[in-house]
C-alpha cells in the first residue's frame, strides 16, 4: 500500500521539530556543564552552545592557546549555521498554520506564533537589515530564521544574508574575546569586565532597534484600523 503524498511532509515536520528540540536541549545542557568544560574542553562547549558569550570566551581562550581558532570555527558551525537554518525550513513548512493561528503541540512551543509573525512583519518592512543585524543583536536568530521562512524571501537569499551575518558575528565575538584577553593581561579584570559589558550593551541596543522595527508594522496597522 502506497503512502499518501502528505506522509513525507509529515515526516519532515517531525524530523525538523525533533532537531529543533535537540538543539535547545544541547544549549541548555551546556549551562551546567560550562564550569567543567571551560578549561580543557572549550571546543565542546562551543559545539553545544555557540552563543555570543561562548564565542567571546572562546576568543579569550584562543589567545591563551587553550584552543585554536580553526577548531572554534569548526565546532560552532553545525548549530550556528545549520541549527538556525532548520528554523527557516520550519517556518516554510508551517507557514499556513502560523498564518491561521493553529500551530500544534511541540511545534507551537518551538515556533511562538505571535513573535514569529512580528518578526516576519519587521523583515517585510526593513528587509535584509533584520536578517543580517539579527545575528549580531541580542535576539534569537532561530526565530528570525523562522520568520524569514514564512516571508517571501527565497532560500538562496536567506542563506546568503544569514551566513554573512553569522560569520560577521563569529568573527566579532572571537576577535573581541581575543582583544579582551590582551586587556586582561595589561589592565586586569576590571577593564575586561567593562569591555564585556560594553559588547553586551551594543548587542542590546541593536536588538532594541530591531525590536522597534518589529513593532512598527503593528502600530501602522492599528492606526489604519482606527482611521
Amino acid at each position: 500500500m502506497r503512502s499518501s503524498p502528505a506522509a513525507p511532509r509529515s515526516n519532515l515536520r517531525k524530523v525538523l521539530v525533533a532537531a529543533a528540540v535537540l538543539r535547545a536541549a544541547l544549549s541548555i545542557a551546556a549551562i551546567p556543564l560550562a564550569p567543567f568544560l571551560y578549561r580543557e574542553h572549550v571546543a565542546l562547549l562551543v559545539l553545544l552552545r555557540p552563543t555570543k558569550e561562548t564565542l567571546l570566551f572562546a576568543g579569550f581562550a584562543a589567545h591563551n592557546h587553550d584552543v585554536s581558532i580553526p577548531v572554534v570555527v569548526a565546532a560552532a558551525a553545525p548549530l550556528l549555521l545549520v541549527g538556525v537554518w532548520q528554523f527557516f525550513a520550519l517556518g516554510r513548512i508551517y507557514s499556513s498554520e502560523i498564518s491561521e493561528g493553529a500551530l500544534p503541540g511541540v511545534a507551537g512551543r518551538v515556533l511562538p506564533r505571535a513573535r514569529v509573525q512580528r518578526l516576519q512583519q519587521a523583515i517585510e518592512a526593513e528587509g535584509d537589515k533584520v536578517l543580517f543585524l539579527g545575528r549580531i543583536a541580542a535576539m534569537p536568530s532561530s526565530l528570525v530564521a523562522a520568520a524569514a521562512g514564512i516571508s517571501d524571501i527565497g532560500w538562496r537569499r536567506f542563506l546568503l544574508i544569514d551566513a554573512a551575518g553569522a560569520i560577521t558575528s563569529l568573527v566579532l565575538m572571537v576577535g573581541l574575546g581575543w582583544l579582551l584577553e590582551d586587556a586582561y593581561e595589561t589592565a586586569g579584570p576590571w577593564l575586561t569586565a567593562l569591555g564585556v559589558a560594553a559588547i553586551a550593551g551594543v548587542a542590546v541596543v541593536i536588538g532594541r532597534a530591531l525590536g522597534r522595527a518589529e513593532a512598527a508594522p503593528r502600530a501602522k496597522r492599528t492606526v489604519a484600523s482606527r482611521s
